[in-house]
């Protein structure tokens, strides 16, 4: 799926990655992530080899709409047991785009539909506040306006708070005012 790349993120910026459905964004982002290991080349984060790595895995969080959580937790448990993971994590941004984005804390997160589940989600994304934030597609389910309300959220809490955030996606017109650099990807 990525065949002869090589590229650099800038530390605390939006880069976005850019490209069609199956070009290999996804495969680079977990490449990134650490979760699948590259059959040739090299990839750095933070310096290191990402894949199986404790230092990497503990300062990025990575976004998707694959994400899994216990189906015995409520969405309130969820928020609060993410913050024993991510250092940095704002238990009052939670409550306040828990609020804002009219989630039910005591809904489990399999009782929500697609675009809700996308939206709690990106909630975890933006709370992490973590060094590396990699958001695969996050607005996927989304009505447009919550799609805007996720990219307005983002780059508030991004300004207040810098970090290096990747954010797919193949909709470009409504992520091109928010990036500061772009990665066009084709056919890997």
């Amino acid at each position: 799926a990525i065949n002869d790349l090589s590229l650099e993120i800038e530390e605390d910026t939006i880069t976005g990655l850019i490209g069609r459905n199956g070009a290999g964004k996804t495969t680079l982002l977990r490449l990134i992530a650490g979760y699948m290991r590259p059959t040739a080349g090299e990839i750095r984060v933070f310096s290191h080899n990402p894949f199986n790595n404790l230092a990497v895995s503990a300062n990025m969080i990575f976004v998707d709409d694959q994400m899994a959580f216990p189906p015995s937790l409520f969405l309130s448990d969820i928020l609060k047991h993410a913050a024993d993971f991510y250092p940095n994590w704002d238990t009052d941004l939670a409550g306040k785009l828990l609020e804002y984005f009219a989630l039910n804390p005591l809904q489990s997160h399999n009782g929500l539909s697609k675009g809700m589940q996308s939206t709690f989600n990106m909630i975890i994304g933006l709370s992490s506040r973590c060094s590396l934030t990699v958001f695969d597609e996050p607005t996927t389910g989304m009505d447009i306006a919550k799609r805007k309300d996720f990219y307005r959220a983002l780059l508030k809490d991004y300004v207040d708070h810098p970090r290096t955030v990747i954010l797919s996606s193949h909709l470009i017109s409504e992520v091109e005012n928010i990036l500061e650099d772009v990665l066009l990807i084709d056919s890997g």
